[in-house]
């Protein structure tokens, strides 16, 4: 029993230690918050830490707007980068364009190379050359927009399937020319690989639908040409036809206006009369839903 009093009596000293020593913490730290706020208190008022404080949002603007033009810059380069993919293939791509004679040796953009740039559908320099070497001096209109159209036409290749029967319909002056358009594709292709630049205009090339042009540039009715025996082994959708005579007729614009830079008159008039006999009829009416413009088929 005595050995249990004293115990007990030094637990009860221990608690209340410890609660004076809780009340003496609790009482400074609150004595230390007030300090603490008293001094935030005086520096809000304090005109230096205003000052301060402008300063700090100065610069955070400033570093706002370094760090967006950084990233500006960084998207302009690799959009750059996404472009020429590399410095080698664009001097690479200077000097094919110095030996088809579409820059001068300083880089200066010449005639021919200001005919390229009315071409903006990424097969610039076969069109260039297509004007250049007189290939479509010497056929008719509807030639003209049947030879145009194995550049535009982006359907499916069939013209392998077709039997010979059906190619003699085909103009010689027509096979002449495309055979010729081969060749120029062939040898830009060859030119670009030279120089390590990958190419494929020839495989671009589709005369398909060659023969189908040149009978609508005829005068053929459109029901006709899509019941034409041709269209037996192409099994090509209407819409696509009527997209490659309205890319045709685009095109023929682009080439009159090369004919007006280069000053070849003669060029520019059979262009015209390509847009004369292929833009007419249903192709080209304002909607396919006219009751009175189906009649015309």
């Amino acid at each position: 029993m005595g050995r249990f009093l004293p115990k007990c009596f030094r637990e009860l000293v221990a608690s209340i230690r410890f609660n004076i020593l809780n009340d003496f913490l609790t009482k400074q730290s609150q004595s230390s918050l007030l300090n603490n706020l008293h001094e935030l208190n005086l520096k809000l008022e304090n005109e230096t830490f205003e000052l301060n404080l402008s300063e700090t949002f100065h610069h955070l603007r400033k570093l706002n707007f370094y760090e967006n033009k950084y990233s500006k810059m960084n998207e302009r380069i690799s959009s750059l980068q996404t472009n020429l993919q590399t410095s080698a293939e664009y001097e690479s791509m200077l000097e094919v364009l110095k030996k088809l004679q579409y820059i001068s040796d300083r880089n200066i953009l010449k005639l021919k190379g200001q005919v390229a740039a009315i071409f903006g559908s990424g097969k610039e320099l076969l069109l260039t050359e297509l004007i250049y070497q007189n290939l479509i001096d010497n056929l008719t209109a509807s030639e003209i927009a049947a030879l145009i159209s194995a550049i535009v036409f982006q359907g499916k290749r069939f013209d392998n399937d077709i039997n010979d029967n059906k190619k003699i319909e085909i103009t010689p002056a027509l096979n002449q020319a495309k055979q010729q358009l081969i060749n120029i594709a062939i040898g830009l292709d060859q030119i670009q690989r030279d120089y390590k630049i990958a190419t494929n205009i020839e495989d671009e090339l589709n005369f398909s639908i060659m023969s189908l042009i040149y009978k609508w540039a005829q005068g053929a009715k459109f029901y006709d040409i899509m019941y034409d025996p041709d269209m037996e082994v192409l099994d090509i959708q209407e819409g696509t036809i009527v997209r490659t005579i309205m890319r045709i007729e685009e095109l023929c614009s682009n080439i009159r206006n090369a004919g007006k830079t280069v000053g070849n008159t003669e060029l520019v008039d059979k262009l015209n009369d390509v847009t004369t006999l292929i833009k007419r009829g249903i192709v080209f009416a304002p909607s396919l839903y006219f009751s009175e413009t189906i009649t015309t088929l």
